[in-house]
């Protein structure tokens, strides 16, 4: 059943591609944290994908120029206009129930997605090298040039849900001229929605599209794209390891490095926030503090610490969410009844150990484990994290975090494991893993054919 697209209802997320909502039999039902169905979403199957994407490689091509157009007024539309059916401040509401997320992490998205759309030309020109050209037709490719190149034209993304965040990354492909299509989670598809509505309805019908699925059209999906950005946990990581054409946005693990200089209140200070400024739910959400000097007298400032945070900056779970934290944890977490759901108090593990296995554990909620900081045993710790934070500025502990080439993200100071910027790589920039440098060059006489006045 095909319908034109903006005619969704409230509570129903159908397929969207090329201009046109899919509605399908099989559908599932979106729940919020009590239990109550508040939306139903289609389940594509693989071959509406298949058409899809073969679809979509044939549709008509825009300029970057007017790419770039088109998703600032998306940009408009996403923050302040009715979306899908859905208000801002609906959407907003959508998100915290179903997710448990605090109010002011969904209205920061809300504006940090819509800032991310209206900067891209500046965001895409930040990962491309300084000696490269967008175009053949710049001057410099009649001296020789390097051509910034795609190398494909269908990207897939296989979204999480554990926060809206993530949905400001991927429209990056579409800035660099990629047709992409976007499986939502089940657990928060609403954000997926609204950004591809948003672009389709600013004039970008043919290169983005809503897709649904179950596992049969993610293996689909990533089988037929170009390239892939998937994420997830371990299991994800496993699957993908060694797929040459997907990234994987696995684990975070991020860290925070408290040096025997630092002052142990204000570090206390910043792994709170880290732990909670995204409801902990965040690959970026530290989840382990190494400490050179006393853990345990930090593991006390840090409780006090998270004492004086204001009860609305915790997150929010089902009561099955919490029973499957406390098995994970293999004891009871504190988690408070309320008619919006669970909210669920931060959790500080300390073990004696700098390499204790639980250094590595990484939980949907403001949960870290404290460990003894000593270089050698720490160092192999530190290895593969998204984002570290160094609270010191004694350099014998920043330089060898540096030479790690694994750590994604370094941060000196008073930085939380939390902080992002558009310009930024988060774990590198997504145009590495999307775009090429080929040598081009174009002979003057040759730039323009005069004879048949026709331009190259």
């Amino acid at each position: 059943m095909n319908s034109s697209v903006g005619s969704a209802a409230v509570g129903r997320i159908e397929a969207v591609a090329l201009g046109r909502e899919y509605a399908t039999r099989r559908r599932v039902a979106i729940h919020d944290l009590l239990g109550a169905s508040v939306a139903e979403m289609a389940v594509a199957p693989p071959v509406y994908i298949h058409s899809t994407i073969g679809a979509m490689r044939e549709a008509p091509a825009l300029s970057l120029a007017e790419i770039h157009a088109a998703m600032a007024r998306a940009a408009n539309s996403f923050q302040y206009h009715i979306v899908a059916g859905l208000s801002p401040d609906a959407y907003c509401q959508r998100v915290r129930h179903t997710t448990g997320l605090p109010a002011a992490v969904t209205q920061n998205a809300l504006a940090a997605i819509a800032q991310a759309l209206r900067e891209m030309p500046q965001i895409i020109d930040a990962g491309r090298p300084q000696g490269a050209c967008w175009s053949r037709h710049d001057a410099q490719a009649q001296a020789g040039c390097s051509l910034f190149s795609r190398k494909g034209d269908i990207f897939a993304v296989l979204a999480a849900g554990n926060g809206p965040g993530i949905h400001a990354l991927w429209p990056q492909a579409v800035a660099l001229g990629y047709r992409a299509l976007v499986r939502p989670s089940t657990r928060e598809p609403f954000t997926a929605q609204r950004v591809v509505c948003a672009m389709a309805q600013a004039g970008l019908a043919h290169y983005v599209a809503l897709v649904p699925t179950d596992y049969r059209g993610a293996d689909e999906l990533v089988a037929s794209a170009d390239l892939t950005l998937a994420y997830g946990g371990q299991d994800i990581v496993d699957k993908y390891r060694l797929h040459p054409r997907v990234r994987v946005q696995g684990p975070g693990r991020a860290k925070i490095v408290v040096g025997a200089d630092a002052c142990l209140d204000e570090a206390a200070a910043l792994v709170a926030r880290s732990m909670t400024d995204l409801g902990g739910a965040a690959c970026v959400s530290a989840s382990a503090v190494l400490v050179e000097g006393d853990a345990h007298d930090f593991c006390r400032r840090l409780r006090l610490a998270l004492q004086r945070l204001p009860p609305e900056t915790l997150p929010r779970a089902s009561r099955q969410t919490v029973d499957w934290l406390g098995s994970a944890l293999a004891s009871p977490i504190e988690a408070d009844s309320t008619p919006e759901g669970y909210v669920l108090h931060p959790l500080i593990t300390e073990v004696t150990e700098p390499d204790d296995p639980r250094v590595q554990r990484e939980l949907p909620f403001p949960c870290v484990t404290v460990a003894p900081y000593q270089a050698m045993r720490s160092a192999p710790m530190l290895s593969g994290s998204l984002a570290v934070t160094v609270f010191s500025r004694q350099s014998r502990l920043l330089v060898p975090i540096l030479a790690d080439a694994s750590i994604s993200n370094i941060y000196v100071g008073d930085i939380p494991t939390t902080w992002m910027a558009p310009s930024v790589p988060h774990d590198a920039y997504l145009s590495d893993f999307l775009m090429c440098n080929r040598g081009f060059r174009v002979a003057p006489s040759w730039a323009e054919n005069k004879t048949k006045g026709e331009t190259l």
